[in-house]
């Protein structure tokens, strides 16, 4: 009998498993309590019917007409739990037919070929004679749901289903298990057993819901459950209900590759007369004949004499980037015009009153940068965007949004949404085109609408219309995270993981991923990650979903990373895969395989020269021992004591060791880029739990930067490039200009936005430069925002 993988489930079994997060979040809100009782979850109300009955000593009768179970299903469910425990009782709706064969060969394609269809896999599914007879597309299909592989499915909705399939793996040798000791004459005594781990589990759960005061360690002491694994089930109970009592078993011991396995599959059906010699020969693999048999074996593929079959096209590698074509995004700014949006949409009441009042009486404020910057984030396409990617909620209303009143409060130098409220300049409000600021509460509540996959559209856009307008270049690419600590309690009930803070301990915290451009000098894009993702494991995802479908990878002529990328599969998956016309450039981490690369250049005393007063340095050229990919290492070391050893590489074999080094030093590019990002747009203020919540803060931080970066290059002079080759940051630029200036906005015969200092000096030269480049803007029709309101200085 074959091993199965776990479990096929049905679409009744998915919703149910997918709907457990929601409403234990329900119950959360309601009572402001963690876990336990769910509203209509069948399995908690039959153990609180047995454990009515067998602990309080009620009558059958009484039990199940208080909770509503007719006496017959409860002496089924009762014998049940007598024999398997609790997780017996356990159960999912409408369990199809199982095909462990099918099941198995389809996770094995799909891992092996992400981007293969449906109608791909069915093909290569009928070809195996294991699953040739019932192989079906629905049944494909409903495979690929339960493994979290849906049309619409991300890299979070995967991890999440394979973890539920393992626990499932568990459930199904549990529940077959007998569980000696509980005795239907002395129900009291025999109720909880130590030998039922998953009830023990359960009732601490309850126990604690019920008992609030009682300290976690007592309880763990009292039910013998470690306080470790407390931990882990309040965090799984909060995604899955009462499944966090079935733990989820390890992936097993990794062996032959999916990638290969299909690999073979393929070429055997190709070639029937093939035998394991030859296909060991022609893949030239390392491994013994035995292994090569044993997958002839499983599928069945082993007769020499069956026609031969030739799936040629699914033999394509994924990520071929020979294969792939380049199509740049068409950004929202385009799909809707001026004329649709002002048609669907109306002006905020409250900034058309004032704007009616500044027509005879103007406005003072203190803070005009955001006005300054108004018709720059105009141009952007932000209303457009949300009409399109938003929150369905927040949708078709006025011309303006949440997301433009939290950009102008970056821009104006306000760290917290909170602080616009006891401010009485309403610069921010007017920019934003509100005309007054809402409540606080008001603003987190709108971001509650806003979902993963909604964000990520928004940003997609946001740096497709940013590559429109020139600001990214895409040439020279850096790769690097940012740590944002969470000083909240309880990060771990709160499912928050942990990573490195600046003293390298453990905490809990966020760590968004990032990509710059080096050349440009801006963001290209930013996303959520917990503090717990580290950088080799998600850098080739988060390429394919935040900047391959926005920037040519063929384009790309340089990519720089730090150590924390160091891994022979990203020289492979950037040089052979993706940027064939790059060179990589990075720290490399002195890890195993580099350590053998560079310890016959540490043995040899011969080559070294003098790099500065303290360290010395030299030049190898190597090769990486499995995607054979040159490298040009330069090694440096204290010349002294020969410690102190650091290693950079490149995969640019014509330079020397001076230029790698001078090459590498365009990565602090982006360091100071997260620093201004910190200083300037305030990315460390960001507060909450709700990683959506998160990622929008993101997104506007990334709006702002580019926003700045479109005002500087429109500005240009010495403010986009000074003596030193440096940007005016943008908290010099509050200092110059943006902050803490008397002035007045008004309306003219025109319909224009007057914006006028009237603190009786002379101009100065910033003010002088930014009339000069409104006035050109404006000649060009550049300076409108909302509704066609031309803005002037």
């Amino acid at each position: 009998m074959v091993d199965i993988l776990s479990m096929i489930l049905s679409k009744e079994a998915t919703n149910y498993i997918s709907s457990l997060n929601s409403r234990v979040n329900q119950i959360l809100i309601q009572t402001g309590k963690l876990l336990y009782p769910i509203e209509n979850d069948e399995l908690l109300n039959q153990y609180e019917c047995l454990r009515h009955i067998w602990v309080d000593e009620v009558p059958v009768k009484d039990g199940c007409i208080k909770f509503n179970i007719p006496r017959s299903s409860y002496y089924k469910f009762e014998k049940v739990f007598v024999d398997f425990g609790l997780p017996g009782l356990l159960f999912l709706p409408h369990i199809p037919k199982q095909f462990p064969d099918l099941e198995q060969l389809v996770i094995l394609i799909k891992k092996a070929r992400p981007s293969l269809s449906y109608t791909s896999i069915l093909r290569i599914t009928q070809a195996v004679p294991l699953t040739r007879e019932y192989t079906t597309l629905s049944l494909i299909s409903s495979i690929l749901q339960s493994y979290g592989y849906g049309l619409s499915s991300m890299k979070s909705d995967i991890d999440f289903w394979n973890n539920v399939q393992r626990r499932l793996k568990t459930w199904l040798r549990l529940s077959k298990k007998k569980i000696k000791g509980r005795d239907l004459s002395d129900r009291k005594g025999t109720f909880l057993l130590k030998e039922d781990k998953s009830q023990r589990q359960l009732e601490l759960i309850r126990h604690l819901f019920y008992n609030p005061d009682e300290k976690i360690k007592t309880a763990c002491k009292k039910f013998d459950i470690p306080q470790t694994t407390y931990y882990r089930l309040i965090s799984d109970y909060q995604f899955l209900g009462p499944w966090a009592i079935i733990p989820a078993c390890s992936d097993g011991r990794e062996g032959i590759s999916d990638r290969l396995k299909l690999d073979v599959i393929l070429e055997k059906l190709k070639n029937p007369q093939y035998t394991p010699e030859t296909i060991i020969k022609k893949f030239k693999l390392d491994i013994s004949r035995y292994a090569i048999h044993r997958i002839f074996e499983k599928w069945c593929i082993s007769n020499k004499n069956r026609e031969p079959l030739a799936l040629d096209e699914f033999m394509v590698k994924d990520f071929d980037s020979k294969t792939e074509i380049f199509q740049p995004v068409k950004t929202a700014f385009q799909v809707i015009t001026e004329k649709q949006l002002l048609s669907t949409r109306r002006i905020n009441r409250h900034f058309e009153r004032i704007c009616k009042k500044i027509t005879i009486r103007p406005l003072n404020i203190c803070d005009p940068g955001p006005l300054i910057l108004a018709p720059f984030v105009n141009d952007f396409g932000i209303v457009q965007a949300f009409e399109l990617y938003g929150p369905p909620k927040l949708r078709g209303k006025e011309l303006t949004n949440i997301a433009l009143l939290n950009v102008f409060r970056i821009l104006a130098g306000y760290r917290r949404i909170s602080h616009l409220s006891n401010n009485r300049d309403h610069s921010v409000a007017f920019a934003s085109g509100i005309g007054m600021y809402g409540t606080t509460s008001k603003y987190y509540d709108d971001t509650i609408h806003f979902k993963f996959d909604q964000l990520y559209r928004l940003r997609s856009d946001l740096v497709a219309r940013a590559i429109e307008l020139g600001l990214i270049e895409g040439m020279k690419i850096g790769f690097d995270f940012h740590f944002k600590q969470f000083y909240g309690k309880q990060g771990r009930e709160k499912n928050i993981g942990k990573g490195p803070d600046k003293s390298g301990d453990l905490v809990p915290g966020f760590r968004p991923h990032i990509v710059w451009d080096l050349a440009a000098n801006v963001i290209i894009n930013m996303a959520y990650y917990q503090g717990s993702t580290r950088a080799p494991r998600i850098l080739e995802q988060f390429c394919e979903q935040n900047v391959f479908p926005l920037i040519n990878p063929e384009a790309i002529k340089e990519i720089y990373m730090d150590s924390e990328y160091t891994k022979e599969g990203h020289f492979k998956y950037f040089k052979q895969i993706k940027c064939s016309n790059g060179d990589i450039y990075m720290c490399l981490k002195k890890n195993k395989q580099i350590k053998k690369l560079i310890e016959p250049a540490l043995k040899d005393e011969s080559g070294w020269e003098k790099h500065d007063k303290k360290d010395e340095s030299k030049l190898i050229h190597t090769q990486l021992p499995h995607s054979k990919i040159h490298l040009a290492l330069v090694i440096l070391r204290d010349r002294e004591k020969k410690d102190n050893i650091r290693c950079f590489g490149t995969t640019n074999m014509n330079l020397g060791k001076n230029e790698i080094l001078e090459r590498y030093r365009y990565r602090w590019v982006i360091e100071n880029g997260i620093k201004d990002l910190v200083s300037s747009y305030f990315l460390d203020e960001i507060y909450g739990l709700d990683p959506e919540k998160n990622e929008f803060e993101f997104y506007c931080v990334m709006l702002a930067r580019l926003v700045y970066e479109y005002f500087l290059r429109e500005l240009g002079g010495e403010y986009l490039n000074n003596t030193n080759g440096d940007k005016s940051s943008l908290q010099r630029m509050r200092n110059l200009l943006f902050e803490k200036r008397n002035c007045t906005i008004g309306i003219n015969g025109d319909n224009d936005f007057v914006l006028t200092n009237i603190d009786g000096n002379e101009k100065s030269k910033i003010e002088t430069d930014v009339i000069k480049m409104l006035l050109r803007l404006k000649e060009k029709g550049k300076t409108k925002c909302y509704g066609g309101i031309n803005g002037g200085l």
